[in-house]
Formats: structure tokens, C-alpha cells, sequence
């Protein structure tokens, strides 16, 4: 698996290495652009944004909202107690507005991502998403902003608020490229 994150790192940060020094990290001109939704469901912002961001709906399938919404007893170590109605409504929400059923390229570019049937439980694990960023976290690249882990999105993305993943901060130093 590590061998397979840094050859993709590798090949994104070819693909974005711009001259000597520090470059910028940017997505290839076939990769998918634009925004996704912003989340207006007012008991998902509240429920789910107090405890983490309240992620776009079109980052995930519907299987895996569904699958996620079917665990909050151990939602990612951590209990998340809803009732029922509650979260009957986040589950419709996220289903009703999931990447399966949204029609711009970011979602597009998610599902074809994944193998039929397939429904990650984390955004970090849809291989579209995960070849995007594999840079972003591996020390052997010093990049910056340095963010904890790969769910605090407006580390880097400094638009997230208005849904626009384009805009991003992030650098990467091609050092390694030129020392071989």
C-alpha cells in the first residue's frame, strides 16, 4: 500500500511540479472542478457540524451515507446518539443529495472512482479523493499547511465554505525530483 500512495504521489506531483523550488499542487486539467453542495439540512449542520464539519452530501454514494448513518453507535470511536426521527432525517438528507445522484463533475469524478457497489466509509477513501491528496500528509514530501489528517479540509481549501474545493493552499517542494 505505501509503495502505491507514493507512486501516485509521485505521479500527481510530476504532474504539478512547475520549475525549482516550491510548487503548487494542482489537480490535473482532466480532474474534475466546480463545487458540490453545501449542506442546508439544518439538524445535519447542527448534529454533525458540532462535532466535525458538516461534509458535503456529493462526497459520498448513498450506500455509504446509508452505512455510516447505520453506525453512530461506534461512529469512528465515537458514539453519536440521535433519535430516531432525527436521524431517520440526516439519513434521507444525505441520501436524497449523495454523489450517486449528483450531476456535477466533482461527484462524477467520485463515482467513477469506485467500483460498482463499492461504499467507502470515509471521504479519505474514495480513490478519487485519495489520489488527490496522497501528497498531502507524507512527510517525504514537506508539504504545506501541515494538517492533522485529511478531514480538516479548510486547511488547504480555503473557498470550503462556498462548497469550491479548487481553491487550495497547499505547496509541495520538489527537491526530490531534482536531487535524482
Amino acid at each position: 500500500m505505501k509503495t502505491t500512495t507514493h507512486g501516485l504521489a509521485a505521479l500527481v506531483l510530476a504532474a504539478a511540479t512547475v520549475g525549482g523550488g516550491w510548487a503548487t499542487l494542482v489537480a490535473p486539467a482532466s480532474a474534475a472542478s466546480g463545487r458540490v453542495l453545501v449542506p442546508t439540512d439544518g439538524a445535519y449542520v447542527k448534529e454533525c457540524g458540532s462535532c466535525h464539519t458538516a461534509f458535503s452530501p456529493e462526497l459520498l454514494p448513498a450506500a455509504s451515507w446509508r452505512k455510516v448513518m447505520q453506525q453512530l453507535e461506534d461512529h469512528f470511536g465515537d458514539p453519536a446518539k440521535l433519535d430516531a426521527p432525527t436521524q431517520r432525517g440526516i439519513t434521507d438528507y444525505l441520501v436524497a443529495h449523495a454523489a450517486d445522484r449528483a450531476t456535477n463533475d466533482q461527484s462524477r469524478a467520485i463515482m467513477g472512482s469506485l467500483h460498482p457497489n463499492q461504499a467507502p466509509l470515509r471521504i479519505t477513501q474514495v480513490p478519487y479523493i485519495a489520489g488527490l491528496h496522497a501528497a498531502v500528509l507524507d512527510p517525504v514530501w514537506n508539504g504545506t499547511p501541515r494538517p492533522k489528517t485529511l478531514t480538516e479540509c479548510g486547511v488547504c481549501h480555503y473557498d470550503l465554505k462556498s462548497g469550491d474545493f479548487r481553491g487550495k493552499s497547499f505547496h509541495v517542494n520538489d527537491k526530490l525530483f531534482r536531487d535524482k
